[in-house]
């Protein structure tokens, strides 16, 4: 790691050494940045101090850019690493994608209820409880929920300071809808693999974490799969049940507390799991006689 004596950016100390080892370092990572390059001239000019900002922005996926760098902090450390990959997974590409709008049929969920021997409509109502509107959003990504408490304890809780809003011993804090890809961008920055098992996926909101359970060897393979169609969703949750006796065994006796709190973990009466669920199957049963 290239020695720093002083803070370099806006407001900093901006020695003429430390600025250009910043510019270097800028140089090294010019592929995260605004600019095509970053001019050695151990000042402190509005480009660097931009250029800073847009590595802070999009290499650091820090929320706020006040375009200095501190020694031995967040920052530099970042600085100093000798490559930064971006993000591979295609679930980040800039692209709408098309999904039919037919989405699972009766008989999927008639074949899935005959392999998990439990009832058809006690799958469809995890399903209404778990996609509250759809299980792809407005660019035909599969629906997500991110949990910072997953990025916390699968990046190894290097970014609870910097970046707590992602990576929190605590669960919650999860914003508008429209904040979870965003959330899960930042976090691929840090941790792609992390990232990806972090969230909620698809139809049935699987964890990315339980992907081998769901029949893949890797995360990127179980992604991959969520970003087809819907009934790759719900034979990953056969697999995922399947895989579970517990949870085998709650929903087909319809014991949606002990379901919930296999399937949602033990803070799923904090959002009413059990209760939602309960509701839902009793919709999908019909008017009683």
């Amino acid at each position: 790691m290239i020695s720093m004596h002083g803070s370099v950016g806006a407001g900093g100390l901006n020695t003429q050494e430390d600025v250009e080892q910043v510019q270097i370092l800028l140089n090294r990572h010019i592929q995260w940045l605004d600019i095509s390059v970053v001019e050695i001239t151990g000042h402190a000019d509005p480009l660097t101090i931009g250029a800073i900002r847009s590595f802070q922005k999009n290499a650091c996926a820090l929320l706020t850019y006040d375009g200095l760098v501190a020694p031995f902090g967040f920052v530099w450390k970042r600085l100093n690493e000798a490559v930064i990959s971006k993000p591979k997974h295609a679930i980040f590409d800039a692209m709408c994608w098309y999904h039919p709008r037919t989405g699972l049929q009766d008989a999927d969920y008639t074949a899935a209820a005959q392999t998990l021997k439990c009832e058809k409509i006690a799958i469809q109502a995890v399903a209404a409880t778990e996609t509250k509107r759809t299980a792809w959003d407005t660019e035909g990504r599969p629906a997500i929920l991110f949990e910072r408490h997953y990025f916390y304890r699968l990046s190894g809780k290097l970014y609870d300071k910097t970046h707590p809003d992602i990576s929190n011993p605590k669960s919650g804090g999860y914003g508008l809808y429209r904040a979870q890809y965003p959330k899960l961008h930042r976090a691929a920055v840090l941790n792609e693999t992390a990232a990806l098992q972090s969230a909620s996926w698809g139809t049935f909101q699987i964890m990315g974490a339980n992907y081998a359970a769901c029949g893949f060897e890797t995360v990127d393979a179980f992604v991959t799969a969520m970003l087809d169609r819907e009934i790759k969703h719900l034979n990953a949750f056969v697999s995922l049940i399947s895989s579970n006796n517990g949870m085998s065994k709650a929903l087909c006796d319809k014991d949606w507390a002990t379901f919930a709190r296999l399937y949602n973990g033990p803070d799923y009466a904090d959002n009413d799991y059990d209760t939602n669920m309960a509701d839902a199957y009793k919709r999908l049963q019909g008017p009683t006689r």
